[in-house]
């Protein structure tokens, strides 16, 4: 598989990226009872009662359950994976849940690096639907860089930096968020850039070919389009 399908992670960076995951989606609860033996032991297991937010979890070495929450057991899988890392193999089996991508352990692109985790993209082939959906109901208003703010002033695209708001520390600018009505600090309803396609229900980017960075690598991953919602097959 070229390199450009799969994603090589060091296992700093694999525990990152499984922070990363359990931080951007609320609720993975059936994912978490899949991975926690895997990451504190087979005699280990978290379960709940319906409708109850309250997850009960069993540690080693404890007789009793531990009450907990789900933010609190992400908390635990990842302190437990920085304290003791698995071997890599091991962390690939916990990365392929993870993602909801095949993962393998193996030696990285450059023959000085440590051993640690691809993880196939399975995006070469992932077709956007313009169904829209991303830029209409996703919070994306933190994702602008500093990158795209200067590509911008570049350019001269002075209509796209008027939706664009700038903090500035000693005359610099420092963060920017979009997309912010202009001449206030309210953000837009829905990204202003976004227009229906002459075909029924399909919509187009008018600025497509200079669209912010977060934009450009949404969805990050098959999981990441079905966690958000996103129509793309």
């Amino acid at each position: 598989m070229p390199e450009k399908e799969r994603l090589f992670l060091k296992i700093d960076e694999a525990v990152e990226a499984i922070r990363a995951d359990f931080a951007q989606y609320d609720s993975q609860f059936n994912l978490l009872s899949v991975i926690w033996p895997m990451v504190f032991g087979d005699e280990t297991y978290i379960m709940r009662n319906a409708g109850n937010p309250t997850v009960w979890a069993k540690i080693s070495g404890r007789t009793k359950l531990i009450s907990s929450s789900e933010d609190d057991l992400k908390q635990r899988i990842v302190d437990q994976l920085k304290r003791l890392p698995p071997d890599p193999q091991h962390l690939a089996g916990i990365c392929a849940h993870v993602f909801g991508a095949p993962a393998t352990a193996g030696s990285g692109p450059e023959p000085d690096l440590l051993p640690g985790i691809w993880v196939d993209t399975d995006m070469a082939d992932f077709v956007c639907t313009q169904c829209g959906r991303c830029c209409r109901t996703l919070n994306y208003h933190d994702g602008c860089s500093l990158r795209d703010y200067q590509r911008w002033l570049d350019l001269g695209r002075t209509d796209i930096l008027d939706w664009v708001g700038i903090i500035k520390q000693d005359g610099q600018v420092t963060a920017c968020r979009i997309w912010v009505l202009p001449g206030t600090n309210d953000f837009a309803e829905t990204c202003p850039w976004l227009t229906m396609s002459p075909d029924p229900n399909r919509y187009v980017c008018a600025i497509h070919d200079v669209r912010p960075t977060i934009c450009r690598q949404y969805p990050g991953s098959r999981k990441h389009a079905r966690m958000t919602g996103c129509g793309g097959v």
